[in-house]
Parts: structure tokens; sequence; C-alpha cells
């Protein structure tokens, strides 16, 4: 699971039903362009036949595909038989879309229920925990002369309703809704109870969620931090595949300059270096193993840092992080940008750029002549720089460049491929 950004909500408007539902696609099957029995079929074919086995699964199992909740979605339609279901997992706000699946998938009728109509769901807000249909909640009459079923699920939309809510370990309420058609029987108590029997997992999986998109984003903030220091991170498990890397060393394997791919490990770019490189990581301990490997490129050679990762006491041991090397680039320039040095410091723009060229290796001559100003003006800014920045040596203003400004800048654009 990866981290998504939320998009603002746009103010809700009094619109007439026609008006409405022309303009938007049909979230449901309309009377006369398809039966309801053909679009069953068709879902069974998809999914197959499901049982409450198959279900309990399809739950745990769409924590972890590319578009989350999806196949589970999918899954509860066949499994409670409905034209329709919906999940919302983060409820829509006056501020904030949310974030819902249905089935069947329809993302311009998502977007439509999540930015306005949701406000006019009168089947929104139900006991937690407890299971109801819109006759028990709200009476049919209601329901039908709502303005949500008259402007949104529109004359021939589906008049049977089943819903649950139910909250999180962080307390956001999620719910659950399904859907049938006038062609189709009403919930039953037993349609009740098969749902009812399911909350326990469902929650059960919202936690799991919760956890894992954690531990996603606390991934994704050590990887970026790593980025922006010119840290190459590689995990191999126990075959020396590689599980995952950063961006940099990304860039590195794809330009094969030093390090290149061999089909999803890693190996050295020159031959003789390849076995040491070998040996090295099945030498390597908690104490960490140093080799440095050549580039092609003819750049200064990369420097590599190697060690084990034990193995957890509850791991099974297969496709588990076994090794990380880390490499480090001599010749990677420093990205901090200019405006967070400026406002770090208080430099000028002049004395932030000369301080990132010297950051960046060159002498106080070179990087005069790299900025094209004279040296007696650059060693004007030299001092300017040393008296806002509290050091009196180049050494130290790079060390204090290096270490407490490129950690704030922006990680850098994934590389293509």
């Amino acid at each position: 699971m990866h981290a998504r950004k939320t998009s603002r909500a746009v103010s809700p408007s009094k619109q007439s039903g026609p008006a409405v539902w022309e303009c938007l696609p049909a979230i449901f099957p309309r009377p006369g362009a398809r039966t309801l029995e053909m679009d069953l079929q068709e879902l069974e074919e998809i999914v197959g036949r499901v049982d409450q086995n198959r279900m309990t699964l399809a739950i745990y199992r769409g924590l972890l595909g590319d578009d989350p909740w999806r196949d589970t979605v999918r899954h509860l339609a066949a499994y409670m038989e409905s034209s329709s279901a919906v999940i919302v997992i983060r409820p829509s706000t006056r501020s904030d879309l949310g974030f819902l699946v249905c089935q069947p998938q329809n993302p311009d009728v998502e977007h439509a229920y999540r930015s306005h109509f949701w406000t006019l769901d009168p089947f929104l807000e139900l006991p937690i925990g407890r299971v109801m249909t819109i006759n028990d909640h709200l009476g049919m009459d209601n329901w039908l002369a709502s303005d949500f079923y008259q402007q949104f699920m529109g004359q021939g939309g589906p008049i049977h309703g089943l819903g649950v809510n139910i909250v999180s370990t962080n307390g956001t309420v999620c719910r659950i809704r399904m859907y049938r058609m006038p062609s189709q029987p009403a919930f039953t108590e037993h349609d009740k109870r098969r749902l009812n029997d399911l909350l326990e997992h469902f929650n059960q999986a919202l936690n799991l969620a919760t956890r894992i998109e954690l531990q996603v984003t606390q991934t994704e903030l050590y990887e970026d931090a790593l980025d922006r220091l010119h840290i190459s991170v590689i995990v191999l498990d126990e075959n020396q595949q590689v599980l995952r890397c950063n961006h940099m060393a990304k860039s590195i394997l794809n330009d094969s300059d030093g390090l290149k791919w061999a089909g999803n490990g890693v190996e050295a770019y020159y031959r003789n270096e390849r076995r040491l490189l070998d040996d090295l990581i099945h030498s390597a301990g908690p104490t960490a193993q140093v080799m440095s490997i050549s580039r092609a490129s003819g750049k200064r050679k990369l420097g590599l840092v190697v060690r084990s990762i034990p193995l957890r006491e509850e791991s099974e041991g297969k496709c588990r992080p076994a090794w990380v090397i880390f490499v480090c680039d001599p010749d990677a320039q420093t990205t901090a940008p200019r405006e967070i040095m400026r406002q770090v410091f208080e430099f000028t723009p002049a004395e932030a750029n000369l301080a990132m060229e010297l950051a960046n290796g060159l002498s106080l001559d070179e990087a005069a002549e790299l900025l094209g100003i004279r040296r007696n003006t650059a060693r004007t800014h030299l001092r300017a720089i040393f008296a806002k920045a509290g050091v009196t040596r180049q050494a130290e203003l790079v060390r204090l460049v290096l270490n407490g400004v490129v950690g704030l800048s922006s990680p850098s654009p994934s590389p293509a491929g």
C-alpha cells in the first residue's frame, strides 16, 4: 500500500434532479438497458461463486492490491447478491473528498458522491456496529421521496439497501453499503446475519490497513531522507534478489556505472570485481564490510558498506530482508536549494550560491570563476558566510551545509525506469 493525497471537496449546491442525473453516468444498471440477472452473472464469472470463506479471504487480500479494497467490494457484491456495493474507508467532509470504492466501478459517479451527494444521503448515520436496512432506518416512503434518491439514484434505481457503520482503532467511521434493484428481493434478517458475521474481519482489516499505511509512509520518508543525503540503499533477500532500493540506488543501477542490474539482483560492472562483491555479501555479518567499486564512467569509485540483517525469530525466512548495501557516490552533487540555505543561515542570494559551490567541493577560486565574480568579491562573501554560519574554516562550512541543509531539501525526482 502506497500513501494518497487528499483532495478538497467542493461546496454542495442545490441542483434539480433530472439535470444532475442527466450529466452523470449511471452508477446502477437501469431497467431496460440490461437485465440485473446478466449483471450478477457477469460478476460471478469474474470472481466465481463467493462463499463465506472466500469473502473473508477477499477482505484481507484486498488490502494488498494495487487498488486497495477494490477486489473486496467486488466480492462483497457477489456474496450479498447485490446490484451494487460500497465501502467507505474515509468519509467525505467539506474539506476532504475522502476515499471509497464501489461495485460496479464508476470513477465519475464515485467523485460525484464524494464531492456533493454525500451531503444529501439519508442512509448515512447508522448506529455503530448495527446492521440495518433502509426500511429499518428511514422507511421506504422516506427513502423514495428523499432528494438523494431523486437526484442521485433516479427513478428506477435501487430501492433496497443494507448497511452498517464500523469504527477503526483511530476513530474513523467506515461505512459498508449494499443495494438491490426493484426486481430483486428486499434484504432479509438472514442477509443481516451474513453481513454481521463479516464485521470482525472488516474491523481487523481496517486495523491492518492502518499499520500498513504507517509502515509504508515511514519507509518512504526514510528513503527520501537518504536520497537527499545522496546515500543509496539496496535491500537484498536471502537469494540476493533486490527487495527494495531508493531512488539514488535505482539511478546508479540503471546507469550501470559501477553497479548494475543482474536480473533482479545486482552485480559489479567489471567482471573481476563481481566475485569480490559476492564474497563480501556472503561474509557480511552484523558488523559492516566495506569495499570500493570501479566505475565505467571514470568517476571516482563507489564506496560500498554491506551488512547482514538478522533473521527475526518469528519470520518464515523466505523473501525476507537478508542484506543491506549502502552506496556512497563521492561525486554526487549537493542539491540543497538556495532558498532553504538563505532562510537557515540568512545568507544573501550571492552568499548562498557561493556556499553551495564550496559545499560541492570547489575551491574559492574555482567557485568564483564558475559564478563569474572576482576573487576579492568571493572572499568578501566568504567572510560574511563564515560570520553568519558561525564557522571559521571552509571545511566546517561544508560540514554544516551537508548536515544542516541538505537533509531539509526536497527529494530529487524519481529516475526514469
